[in-house]
Order: structure tokens, then C-alpha cells, then sequence
């Protein structure tokens, strides 16, 4: 069989996204597919070699104009960041448009595939739905995100672009509609594009993010010294994710237990947004936390086994949304500090995997206290060990050979 896959990011890019069709590649491949994926290098530091190898595996990265601009921008470069929101606000449907364009003519000089595999984000990869004969039964689309319903629910700042939501829906509706599956990380996603008509129901599915089980078969040898609370990734600088009910939290704690302020560290690795800076020097936490650059792929698990306690921090507008990061500490098996939502499915989720019992409001600061109090009770005592997770069901081994049977059976009779 041969397999198309369409994703922005992909391994060695540090982007979150790029794990999914990463893991999902290796499977293919594993299951004795050809697989050719078309990709960009954003999230990728220049001259670097590709992750995987395989004798049926194809990497292709046509350029992106917006990766240098875009990937400047994270970095937190103003006038690369005024360009990144400019493009933003003018392209359409995204400022990923002229590499999805260029990757969808290649892609139709390529032959033919048994099935597409196309991963959302960026939303520009629903034009795949405009060429004649592309888009069919045998193709599937993956959502790790949300478009028209994330839009319908948050309106974009640009005017233009909250002026064109009606025509990216009819975009969206008419190109799901042609596919043979549409699979979704989060099933409150699923419902929502179901109850708006922009897939048929029984064309979805759900199958969640899930970890890597030959990564976390063994736990880590031996846990980081010290109270250290760690975070992988990035914070929103529009306030929808912010570190700022952990850090209050955090300061009341060692307000009420300076006998902890000696072992205690908050070690973030990722892209630390200068704005959260002023809510460090506010509470005086200079002294116990501590900012790294974002690691490499590899580099990430090991700490991520490593870690004494993993902090979770899920925004109530995100609700669309399963964070990547989420199965990955549930690998870990590692005790998780979260701020969720109570009544969101992610809340549901750790709830599920028995991962629970430290997790508090978004924004409640008074249980943020409560939960790291337990915790360090339980490290003085030796005791803070592996939580009793429920964790299989967001094993590899668990939703691969899932994925795999979707995508095989998605248009069996239809060859692009």
C-alpha cells in the first residue's frame, strides 16, 4: 500500500504537532507500507538531519516562506513578530497558504497513493479540496486541532479574516465531506463538528493522542534530586494559557513552608514569553525558577521520565483541544500538578487515567496550594513514587493498530 501524508511538521521539528504523524509514520512503515510525506522545516534549527530512516520512506520539505518569519517570531523578535501577525491577519486561510498551495501541485506530479493521511493544522491543507479527483473516500484527515468551530466560538482579531469564517466553513464542509474518514484527538471536537453539519457522523472517529510505549516501557532509572515542579512547552501570550495561577500558587506555598524554598524549583523548558517575566520578579520567585530553551525530541523524554512532578495547564478556550503533551506524562507515569477545568474532557481524561488527585480549577490558586502541599508531604516522606495510572489506553500499542485498520478501510474500492 502506498500512503500520502500531509503535515506541516514533522521529526526533528520541536512543534508538539509533529509527534502524531510522526508516531503514526513509524507504524505505517512497521506495517510494511510505502509512505511519502510532504512537510515543512518550521520548527526544525537549520542543517538538521532527519529523523527517520526507512528504504519505503520519503521526506519531502517544500519551502515555506513563513517558517523563518514565523519561527523569528516565537523567538520573540518584534518586528518578525509584527510580520507573523501580519500575515496572519491578511492570508487566508492561513499564513501556511503558499506552502500548502505548492505542496498540493507537487503532490499531483506524484503518482498515485493508495490512501492520504492529512493532518490539521494549518488549516490552508483543506484546499487539498479544491483539485478535481484529489480528495476522495480513500483519504482521511486527522484533527489534532480545531478550525471553523475554534473560530465560530473565538472570532480572529483581524477583521478580514473574521469577515472570511463563512467562507473557510463552506471550505471545510465541502472538502470533509468528500473523505472517506475524519478522525479527531478530542472527541468534544468531534461532537462539535458533527452538530454543525461540517462532517457526516459516521464518517468520524476518535482515537486520542497517545504516548509511545517503547519509550516508556521501563521507568527512568533514577528521578531529579529536589521538590522541582517541570513544565515542557510554551505558554499563550494572549492570556489563555498563562503560568500565572501555578506562580501564585507557588509563592503562597513557600510563603507557608519556607523550609521548602531550599529544594523547590519550577524548571520550564520551552519558549518562555517575556511578559511572564514581570509575574516572576511580582512574586519574588527569581531565585526558584528556572527558564530553558526548548530540547531536542529525544532529549525531552528523558527528562520528561526524569521529573519528580509534571505541571499540566489547560485553558477553558481551548476546549476543543486535547494537549500532545498530556499521554506523554501519562508515560512518564509521573504525578501531574494541573490546572483544568472542571468540566472539560480533559479534566475527564486525567480522571480516567487515575492522574486526578493533584488537579485544581484553571484559575484556582487557593487548590494550586492544596495540591503542592500534598505533594510535598509526600516528598519529605519519601513517598511522592509513581502515581497507580490507568495509562494503556493512550499507549501506542493500544491506538496504532486502531489507526492503522481506520485508514486501510477508509475507501478500499477507490485508488487516487
Amino acid at each position: 500500500m502506498r500512503l500520502l501524508v500531509l503535515t506541516h511538521t514533522f521529526p526533528p521539528s520541536y512543534i508538539s504537532n509533529a509527534k502524531r504523524p510522526y508516531y503514526l509514520v513509524r507504524g505505517f512503515l512497521d506495517a510494511g507500507w510505502q509512505v511519502d510525506v510532504f512537510t515543512s522545516a518550521f520548527g526544525m534549527a537549520p542543517g538538521t538531519a532527519e529523523t527517520v530512516e526507512h528504504p519505503n520512506l520519503r521526506i519531502v520539505r517544500p519551502r515555506d516562506p513563513m517558517v523563518r518569519l514565523v519561527g523569528s517570531a516565537l523567538e520573540r523578535h518584534g518586528l518578525f513578530r509584527a510580520g507573523a501577525l501580519a500575515a496572519s491577519a491578511i492570508l487566508w486561510p492561513d499564513p501556511y497558504v503558499l506552502w500548502a498551495r505548492r505542496t498540493i501541485r507537487v503532490c499531483r506530479r506524484g503518482g498515485r497513493y493508495d490512501r492520504v493521511l492529512t493532518f490539521v493544522l494549518p488549516a490552508s491543507l483543506l484546499l487539498t479540496g479544491r483539485p478535481r479527483h484529489f480528495i476522495g473516500p480513500h483519504c482521511v484527515f486527522d484533527y489534532q486541532e480545531s478550525v471553523t468551530p475554534y473560530f465560530r466560538r473565538r472570532p480572529r482579531r483581524s477583521p478580514l479574516q473574521r469577515m472570511l469564517v463563512p467562507r473557510l466553513a463552506r471550505l471545510e464542509d465541502g472538502t470533509l465531506h468528500k473523505a472517506g474518514r475524519v478522525v479527531f484527538t478530542a472527541d468534544t471536537n468531534r461532537r462539535a463538528y458533527v452538530e454543525q453539519g461540517l462532517v457526516t457522523e459516521a464518517a468520524t472517529a476518535h482515537v486520542p493522542y497517545f504516548f509511545d510505549a517503547d519509550v516508556f516501557r521501563n521507568p527512568a532509572p533514577q528521578i531529579f534530586a529536589g521538590f522541582q515542579i517541570v513544565y515542557f512547552g510554551t505558554f499563550d501570550w494572549r492570556g489563555e494559557r498563562s503560568p500565572e495561577t501555578f506562580l501564585r500558587a507557588f509563592a503562597q506555598f513557600l510563603e507557608r513552608h519556607p523550609e521548602a524554598r531550599p529544594k523547590s524549583k519550577f524548571l520550564f523548558y520551552g519558549n518562555w514569553l517575556p511578559e511572564h517575566n514581570a509575574l516572576i520578579e511580582e512574586m519574588k520567585l527569581m531565585d526558584v525558577v528556572s527558564l530553558q530553551t526548548s530540547v531536542p525530541y529525544e532529549q525531552y523524554l528523558e527528562k520528561l521520565r526524569a521529573s519528580p512532578i509534571l505541571l499540566l495547564v489547560v485553558s477553558s478556550a481551548h476546549n476543543f483541544f486535547m494537549p500532545s503533551k498530556i499521554v506523554d506524562y501519562f508515560g512518564a507515569n509521573r504525578p501531574i500538578m494541573s490546572f483544568v477545568p472542571r468540566d472539560s474532557e480533559m479534566r475527564q481524561v486525567l480522571e480516567q487515567a487515575g492522574q486526578a488527585e493533584f488537579a485544581s480549577e484553571e484559575f484556582d490558586v487557593a487548590g494550586g496550594v492544596v495540591a503542592l502541599e500534598k505533594l510535598w508531604a509526600r516528598y519529605v516522606t519519601g513517598s511522592l513514587g509513581n502515581p497507580m495510572g490507568k495509562n494503556q489506553l493512550w499507549s501506542s500499542a493500544v491506538q496504532i493498530p486502531r489507526y492503522l485498520e481506520l485508514v486501510t478501510d477508509a475507501g478500499k474500492k477507490s485508488v487516487a
